[in-house]
């Protein structure tokens, strides 16, 4: 059953990316029973990615796999993150066919709210929905913070719900942990990614350390933590990247070169990479 649009709240924006003509009518015609005010289409990755430069959307529903054109939603995601245009509020759904481990496991490490495999009722998108949107407004008081470029306030408040284990912790360490880099707290940002790895041993908070060592100049340390990381899963694409600032930090740019290059063949149409 829909939950409705509550006419105390704003206007509620999505944006559905997906190749199919009729799959994008059927989503659409489901965001407005469930309350959502303003749809944006996208049939191509590029023209979504030229949208997200401009609009903030509350919700982002793409596609996994772009056949004609060979692009992938994940991929979009990724350049997304790494270009920081994707605020944390926003929250953004893979909609696939195919739901691989290996593709679940990914999409788990790259920002991703939620991943709906088709096809799926009204119902099951609205519970999704929903419990997506609880999250925001559980770290409402983060989003806020961040969103007044209080980044002091903000990263306090992740460390705070983190330590007290209070609802989508781990999603709040993950936000805390960016924002001490920023601030330059180097220390403070390794402490949290390695009390995540102590409480879930989480591929991303592994290759925080990593970023952590190499902004306090610890760029040997840093290869160390990032062979291992490979080591464990050879087609973690973003372990490369910080490998490859590693080595660049240290004069080795032969080795970046090889490094590098090897993301981009992990990631062929990442146009960040390339």
């Amino acid at each position: 059953m829909a939950t409705g649009k509550d006419p105390d709240t704003p206007d509620i924006q999505a944006l559905i990316i997906d190749s199919n003509a009729t799959s994008r009518s059927i989503l659409v015609g489901q965001l407005r029973e469930y309350g959502v005010t303003k749809i944006v289409q996208c049939s191509r990755v590029r023209d979504a990615r030229a949208r997200l430069e401009h609009t903030v959307f509350d919700y982002v529903l793409c596609d996994q796999f772009f056949s004609e054109s060979g692009d992938s939603g994940q991929t979009l995601l990724d350049d997304l993150r790494r270009a920081q245009l994707l605020p944390f509020s926003t929250v953004f759904f893979m909609v696939t066919a195919e739901a691989s481990y290996a593709a679940v496991a990914e999409a788990a490490e790259s920002a991703l709210d939620g991943y709906l495999l088709k096809p799926f009722t009204p119902s099951a998108l609205f519970e999704r929905l929903s419990l997506a949107r609880l999250r925001k407004i559980h770290l409402k008081p983060i989003f806020d913070a961040i969103e007044q470029e209080d980044f002091e306030l903000a990263s306090s408040l992740c460390v705070e719900r983190f330590e007290a284990r209070k609802p989508y912790w781990l999603y709040a360490a993950r936000i805390g942990t960016e924002l001490l880099l920023r601030l330059g707290r180097h220390d403070e940002s390794r402490t949290l990614f390695e009390a995540v790895i102590a409480a879930r041993a989480l591929p991303w908070a592994k290759l925080g350390v990593a970023r952590a060592q190499i902004e306090s100049g610890q760029a040997t340390r840093a290869i160390t933590t990032l062979q291992g990381l490979i080591g464990e899963d050879a087609s973690f694409a973003d372990a490369y990247d910080v490998l490859g600032r590693a080595q660049v930090e240290l004069g080795n740019f032969t080795e970046a070169i090889e490094t590098y290059r090897t993301a981009s063949a992990l990631t062929p149409d990442s146009v960040v990479r390339l």
